[in-house]
C-alpha cells in the first residue's frame, strides 16, 4: 500500500507541472476579480479530470482487475510490453518537439472565455487523452488489487496534487498582492521551460516500466 501511495503521489506531483494549465491560472490572476475565476477554473480542472479517472477505474478498471487476477496473465503482459513501447516511442517524440511546445501560446477562445469553470474544464477535456501519467497512475492502482474505496481514496489524492499549482497561484494574489504577479511571471517562465523535459523524461520511465512488467511477466509464464 505505501508503495503504490507514493507512486501515484510522485505522478501527481509530476503531472501537476502543465504550462498551458499553469500559464492560464497565471494569466486569470491578472484579470478583474482574479480569485472568483481563479476557483472556478481550479474546480473545473479538478472536476473533469477526477471524472475521466472515475470512468477508467469503474469502467475499463474493472476489465484489467478480472484479466490480471485471472490464472493466464500472458496476454495482459503482452500488452504492457507492447504499450511500453509504444510509450517509449512517445516520449522519444515528446523531447524531440520539447522546444516547440514550450514556445506553445494561449490560444485567443482562452482570453475570451466568460466562465472560467468551464474554460478548466474544456481544457482539461481537450487535455485527458495525452494525460500519461494519469494513466500509468490508474494502472498502477487498478493492478495493486486494491479494494475500490482506496482506489477512489488515491485518485482524489492524484487531482488535489494536480490541481495543487493552481491553488498555489490562487493563494498567492490575497497574501501578497501586486507583488505576487512578478513571482507568477517567473513561475510562468519556469514551467513553460521545464515542463517539457519533465514531462519527455516521465513518460519514458513509464514506458521503461511498462516494458520491464510486460517482458518479466512474458519470460516467467
Amino acid at each position: 500500500m505505501l508503495a503504490i501511495t507514493l507512486l501515484v503521489l510522485s505522478l501527481g506531483l509530476a503531472d501537476s507541472i502543465n504550462p498551458v494549465t499553469i500559464a492560464v491560472a497565471i494569466y486569470l490572476a491578472s484579470t478583474p476579480d482574479p480569485q472568483r475565476r481563479l476557483a472556478g477554473y481550479t474546480v473545473g480542472v479538478f472536476a473533469v479530470y477526477l471524472a475521466g479517472g472515475l470512468v477508467l477505474i469503474v469502467g475499463p478498471g474493472v476489465l484489467l482487475r478480472t484479466a490480471t487476477q485471472g490464472r493466464d496473465t500472458r496476454a495482459v503482459h503482452l500488452a504492457s510490453l507492447v504499450i511500453g513501447v509504444v510509450v517509449i516511442a512517445l516520449a522519444i517524440a515528446l523531447w524531440a518537439n520539447r522546444r516547440r511546445w514550450a514556445g506553445r501560446q494561449l490560444p485567443d477562445w482562452v482570453l475570451r472565455t466568460e466562465s472560467s469553470f468551464w474554460l478548466g474544464a474544456a481544457m482539461t477535456a481537450l487535455d485527458l487523452p495525452t494525460a500519461f501519467p494519469y494513466f500509468g497512475a490508474i494502472g498502477a492502482v487498478v493492478s495493486s488489487d486494491l479494494a475500490l474505496p482506496a482506489e477512489l481514496v488515491l485518485l482524489i489524492a492524484f487531482n488535489v496534487l494536480y490541481v495543487l499549482p493552481l491553488v498555489v497561484v490562487l493563494l498567492a494574489r490575497p497574501l501578497f498582492g501586486v507583488r505576487a504577479e512578478a513571482a507568477l511571471a517567473r513561475i510562468r517562465d519556469a514551467v513553460e521551460r521545464l515542463a517539457p523535459v519533465v514531462l519527455s523524461l516521465l513518460t519514458f520511465a513509464l514506458g521503461v516500466v511498462l516494458v520491464i512488467h510486460g517482458a518479466s511477466g512474458l519470460e516467467g509464464s
